[in-house]
This record gives structure tokens, sequence and C-alpha cells, in this order.
């Protein structure tokens, strides 16, 4: 089962994420289980009361195999005992597609006296999907917490459990992360894009280009896509985006390239260096011209039967004083007065 949270600002409002629950167009049906439209529009004007920052907590989950109507709400039960949410304040939602139920659970960020959890909420809820995959017998997802996961069922004593996590905890490999964002997906679907087909094919262009930016870029360019950095520079610099020529967002480069922030930042500093020019080596005969003429003398030839002698040089004669009452060691000749 896989469980994606998201937390909708108070300025952004409710009526996108109600769009999107509530008629979205893909789905075969709608089943509102519990809640409306009028509460999510009351939970944000409560959270702007409060002068809270974000107004709606949106969790949506997505079972592998199928679930009834029963037990998909009896998972947003546990997701919402999990954080300590009220649940007679809650909006489930049911979508179907394809034959198979998924749900969105909707929760406000005010909860009459205190701010819902958020505190490790990715890992928690992860592990509340862990434990209903066990409790159904389900096959278990593998996922980006599971280390942590294995950890807090020991402390909670499900030995049984955290043994089942931990046997998912791949060695040496990379943790799994998503190519991109749920926002990302819904924003492409509105817009008629193949989301998981491009990210097929980014990925292929990276692999084609031999991880270089400027090749990379011109492969993008090719197929009417474009790399350019962020609208949010000041909160992560340096970050870049993917975009069709229209302007319609694919994802972040490191998300679809599975690329670290780090090595993604030595790249652009590489590409950022100025190409080396080719140096032009004159030949010989041109660089004997631009001697002068003493360089450009041959050297000179001495005899076999010459010998060198060293120079030797006298050593300097240094004058020195003698006193009066010595003038037996003064030269005859000299005249004293």
């Amino acid at each position: 089962m896989i469980v994606k949270e998201t937390r909708i600002k108070t300025g952004s409002g409710h009526k996108a994420l109600a769009a999107h629950v509530l008629r979205g167009e893909k789905n075969e049906a709608i089943l509102v289980l519990a809640g409306s439209e009028y509460w999510l529009k009351d939970w944000v004007k409560e959270a702007k009361r409060e002068g809270l920052t974000y107004g709606l907590r949106h969790i949506a989950f997505n079972p592998e195999q199928t679930m009834t109507d029963a037990e998909l709400s009896a998972f947003a039960d546990r997701l919402c005992e999990e954080l300590g949410a009220d649940k007679a304040s809650r909006t489930l939602i049911l979508h179907q597609k394809d034959g198979n139920r998924h749900g969105h659970l909707i929760l406000p960020e005010w909860q009459h006296n205190h701010v819902l959890s958020s505190r490790f909420s990715y890992m928690r809820l992860e592990k509340v999907a862990r434990l209903e995959e066990i409790r159904l017998g389900h096959p278990l997802t593998a996922g980006r917490h599971d280390a942590a996961i294995t950890t807090a069922l020991h402390k909670e004593g499900k030995h049984r459990e955290a043994a089942l996590v931990e046997a998912l905890i791949p060695e040496g490999a990379p943790l799994p992360r998503a190519a991109y964002t749920s926002q990302a997906r819904r924003i492409t679907e509105r817009q008629a894009v193949d989301l998981p087909a491009l990210k097929k094919a980014i990925t292929a262009l990276w692999q084609q280009s031999g991880e270089k930016l400027p090749a990379f870029r011109r492969l993008l360019q090719e197929q009417g896509l474009v790399m350019r950095e962020g609208d949010k520079s000041a909160t992560r610099p340096g970050a870049h985006i993917i975009e069709t020529a229209d302007g319609t967002l694919i994802g972040s480069f490191t998300r679809l390239t599975k690329t670290r922030m780090k090595d993604f930042h030595a790249l652009l500093m590489q590409e950022a260096l100025p190409a080396e020019e080719p140096r032009l080596v004159c030949p010989v005969s041109a660089r004997a011209r631009r001697l002068s003429p003493l360089s450009a003398r041959p050297p000179r030839v001495l005899p076999a039967e010459a010998m060198i002698i060293p120079l030797r040089r006298e050593p300097s004669y240094r004058p020195t004083v003698t006193s009066l009452t010595q003038t037996q060691n003064l030269n005859p000749g000299l005249p004293i007065t």
C-alpha cells in the first residue's frame, strides 16, 4: 500500500483540492463516506483565524490488492489514531479507477485546541500501512523509512511485525524515492500530459548523454523539453526543473534522474567552466627563428687535447689594527710620530 501526505497551505484555499477529490474527471466512481466541501472551506477559515501556515492535511492511500470500503474506512481510522486526529472531523472520499478503489483522507490542521501532529509523519504513516498489509495478508511494500519503522515497532513490542518489515531493507542499495510529487502528477493530468512516459524518456536521455549536462540539455531540446533553474531559488538554491516548451512542469532534475543534489552541484560547476582552447604548437624551425642571436649561436667545440684548468682566485687582503704597545710587529719603514 502506498501512502502519500500533502499539507495544503492556508493561502492556497480548499478549491483545488476539492476539485480533485470531489470532481475528478478520470474517476469511474466517487464515493463520499464522510465530510463535504463545506467542511474543507470551514477548516481553512479556522486555520486563517488561528494564524496557521497550513490549513488542510491530505493523505492519499492506494492498496496494491483490492480492499473493501469497510477496510478502507477502518484504515483511515487507524491513520487518524496515529496522528491524534479527531475521527469525527474528517473527510473521507473513495475513488475508483480501472475497477480498483483508493482513498483520500482530508483532516483539518487545527484540531479544536491544537495543531495536528506532523512529527515524523511520513514514517508514521508508512508504519500504519505496513501493519495494515500484515493484518490483511497483502504483500509488503518497501519504502524509504523501513529501518525507522523497524525500530519503532520493536519499541512498541511488535517484534514479529518488525522482523517482517526489516526483511524489506535492501543491503547497500539506494533508498526508494518517488520520481515526481503527487502535486506534479495532478498538474500534468489536468493538462493531458503522460507523466510516467515522460519520466521514462527523461531517464533514457540522461543515460544517453553519458550524464553530461550540455549533452543532456541538447537531447531535451530535441524532444521539446527545457531544463531551467527552479523558482524556489531562495529555499533550494541550484535546484533545476524540467518542463515542456509551453511551461508544463514535469518535475525536478534530481528526482527524475535519481541524482544527488551534491553531485548535481558538481555537474553545474563543471558545466560553468570555460572550454579549454586547443594550444597551437609552433614547429621547431619557427621557434628557432624567434631565438636571439646569442642563444641561437652553436656551442663552442674544444679540441680533444685541451685542458680545462679551474680558475683560482687569490684571497683578498684584509688590513689589521696593531696596538701601539706592539710596534715590533709593524713594518720597519712605517714612520711613527
